[in-house]
């Protein structure tokens, strides 16, 4: 049994997130809080928002280093987690029918707190010393002969309150086929004072807290701001002691398996304090061989050798940077912040099993429940591009990449109007971007962007074709399965889908049931 002593109820999400819904700027493109907030300001978590690193600086715990040179990274112990109930997140999956296995672990150690002058500089080092405890969820093959030598950490996203490993949602599949390993590690305090609540003879020992002003100038330099609460000082030093303790040949989070290369990951929320991880912490700690970005990164420094992809959907799409020797940059039209594919399929019934989101009734609640009871413009909500298609494509180009490969293929961007908009045809579909069968030869009317409360925005929607419609759109069954075809293959042919998912989204068409006289 889960120990249940707070939760998040459909009434106070909305409340807590009315405000924004109010934001000028916001209405207007929010792809301005990836690109054009000030430095400090934190990310509007999976909604979008540029978050300085965690590089915080104080009193309380640790001696001071007034040599601003990061200390060596420290591997943390590690501890099975305790017994009582189960672990947030645990995956629905039959990880042993793939020949994989899941742990949940406690690791402790003590965390350094920097500050950040220059954003696309290197962090400076304040003091060291303070204590932390958070945990980690592993999956890995249990057989070393399956594993590729690959293990892909996951910043656990936290907007919502709770740690939602939104990365293997999207690419399990390509993980659990092609032997991977993933750690979904929770690095920031929301998501550890969530766990302890959720569960408290569980985690209840969990805590990433330091001293949040820098010793300098007084200032709070991670202050709240919806959605983060702040104060996340140790996170980028904890952040680099996971991959440590990844590769540490003595450490049993990988059960032995020999660990040839770590990816760094992270979607909205997480993948802008990746950003800052990138640009102020890389060059320190070389903790990660490569960095994965969904929906996406912000400026990234070059010259760092770190090879990086971001991944755009309609919520961010436009003002990507231009691609560089290390960094590749793809935008999908058409796509919704998650997808319906990857809620449905997977992330909807772990939330609502695990109950963090609750109706007043008590009734527990999925995140698409969540959002829908936002009173979106359009439902059902969640476009069905199938961003995990194209996640999964991207990551193990990525890893390849890194290996000495050929690089991450370059992709179209999504054309913009004169005001920095994406420009949109009549029926406000948008141009250019990486084009798929189920935006261009599609089985519903599905769009990237919503109305109404912020999330409802940013969740898209769809609106699937009758038999009848179908039949005026493409006339025949059989029509309508070659434009699949033709797609499928121009992506194929691009680097952008892999043969498994090529394969899938044609049967998945040739299963389409209508018939046109």
């Amino acid at each position: 049994m889960r120990t249940k002593t707070r939760w998040l109820s459909l009434s106070r999400l909305a409340t807590a997130h009315r405000p924004l819904a109010d934001s000028a700027n916001l209405q207007k493109d929010p792809r301005d809080l990836l690109v054009r907030e000030p430095k400090g300001a934190s990310v509007l978590g999976w909604l979008g928002g540029a978050m300085m690193v965690a590089a915080l600086a104080g009193c309380g715990g640790g001696g001071d280093d007034s040599g601003g040179q990061a200390p060596r990274t420290p591997v943390p112990t590690v501890e099975v987690a305790p017994s009582q109930g189960t672990a947030l997140n645990a995956t629905s999956l039959d990880l042993a029918a793939s020949g994989y296995t899941e742990g949940e672990y406690i690791l402790k150690g003590t965390a350094s707190r920097y500050r950040v002058k220059d954003e696309m500089s290197d962090a400076e080092l304040i003091d060291s010393g303070h204590p932390y405890v958070t945990r980690v969820i592993v999956r890995r093959p249990t057989d070393p002969a399956k594993f590729n030598g690959t293990v892909v950490v996951e910043w656990l996203n936290v907007t919502t309150g709770q740690d939602i490993d939104i990365i293997f949602a999207s690419t399990r599949e390509l993980l659990l086929r092609e032997g991977y390993a993933f750690v979904g590690a929770t690095v920031q305090r929301a998501g550890a004072q969530q766990l302890a609540q959720w569960n408290p003879a569980r985690y209840g020992n969990l805590s990433l807290e330091a001293d949040k002003l820098d010793p300098a100038t007084d200032e709070e330099l991670d202050p709240a701001r919806f959605p983060s609460i702040g104060g996340d000082v140790l996170s980028s030093d904890v952040f680099s002691q996971i991959s440590a303790a990844v590769t540490a040949p003595s450490s049993p989070l990988m059960g032995g398996l020999a660990v040839k290369r770590v990816i760094a990951s992270g979607e909205s929320q997480s993948a802008v304090k990746l950003t800052s991880y990138y640009n102020n912490f890389h060059a320190l700690h070389k903790a990660y061989d490569g960095y994965f970005f969904y929906d996406r990164a912000g400026r990234l420094r070059t010259g760092l050798g770190a090879k990086s992809v971001s991944i755009a959907t309609e919520f961010s799409n436009g003002n990507s940077a231009a691609d560089t020797e290390d960094h590749r940059w793809w935008e999908i039209a058409g796509a919704s912040h998650l997808s319906l594919a990857e809620l449905d399929g997977y992330l909807d019934p772990i939330i609502k099993r695990d109950g963090f989101f609750r109706a007043p009734d008590n009734t527990a609640l999925s995140l698409t429940e969540v959002i829908t009871g936002l009173n979106c413009g359009q439902t059902p909500i969640w476009s069905r591009v199938p961003n995990a298609d194209y996640l999964k494509a991207a990551l193990k180009s990525l890893n390849g990449w890194i290996q000495g490969g050929a690089a991450v293929p370059t992709a179209p961007r999504v054309v913009l109007d004169g005001s920095n908009g994406m420009l949109r045809d009549a029926s406000g579909r948008v141009f250019g971007g990486i084009r798929s069968a189920e935006y261009d030869a599609p089985k519903s009317d599905t769009v990237g962007r919503n109305s109404g409360h912020t999330f409802c925005v940013l969740a898209g929607s769809h609106h699937d074709y009758t038999p009848q419609q179908m039949c005026q759109r493409y006339g025949s069954h059989e029509s309508y399965v070659a434009q699949v075809q033709a797609f499928v293959s121009s992506n194929r042919m691009d680097g952008f889908l892999l043969p498994e998912e090529a394969e899938r989204t044609i049967e998945e068409a040739k299963a389409a049931t209508f018939t046109c006289s």
